[in-house]
């Protein structure tokens, strides 16, 4: 065997390994160009509470499809369930107790649950578990669990914000000027009686 052979075997053998891990490395990238476009397309429900930014211990839940992809029968189910204001529970609601059945990307369904200063020393040892199932465009079903729990939120403490002060202002010019027309009314009737 000659020196030219032995060369022309080891460029061989280099092309040979060069075209397998070009073929791992064209397998890989195509498998995570599936992946992309699959995450491109897929719906993702979100289930979270957040205070109010005008006072803290007033509590909203937020249902939110995060995902690229819209989500199609959506189905909820609470246990236990929450009473939201006396008499009237979270299995109420329309899209808990029908489902929903086209939740677009970046839709939000965002609505007052409670004021956590009512009856905190019960409500601060309530774990409510949420579960949500739905569909893909593909059909691909998903279900996610949510424990909402409001022991995350004791001791939680705000300072007042200006949309509050400016509230309480409002309030106390509209007592004020109630208070400057009755006086008014009261003068007027006295003019009058004077006269």
């Amino acid at each position: 065997m000659s020196l030219s052979d032995i060369i022309s075997l080891v460029f061989s053998g280099v092309v040979a390994i060069s075209t397998v891990v070009y073929a791992v490395l064209t397998y890989q990238l195509t498998s995570e160009t599936r992946k992309m476009r699959e995450a491109q397309t897929e719906p993702k429900i979100s289930i979270s509470i957040q205070h109010r930014e005008e006072y803290i211990k007033l509590l909203d839940m937020i249902v939110e499809n995060i995902g690229q992809g819209p989500a199609y029968g959506v189905k909820f189910e609470v246990d236990p369930d929450f009473e939201i204001v006396k008499g009237y529970f979270l299995s109420q609601l329309g899209f808990v107790k029908n489902g929903v059945a086209y939740f677009a990307p970046k839709q939000k369904i965002e609505f007052f649950l409670t004021n956590i200063a009512e009856g905190f020393n019960d409500k601060v040892n309530i774990e409510i578990k949420i579960k949500v199932t739905y569909s893909s465009k593909t059909g691909k079903r998903y279900e996610d669990e949510y424990i909402i729990s409001f022991k995350e939120l004791a001791g939680l403490i705000s300072l007042e914000s200006p949309k509050s002060k400016i509230a309480y202002a409002l309030e106390r010019s509209e007592r004020d000027l109630d208070k400057i027309s009755s006086y008014l009314d009261q003068l007027k009737e006295t003019l009058r009686n004077k006269k």
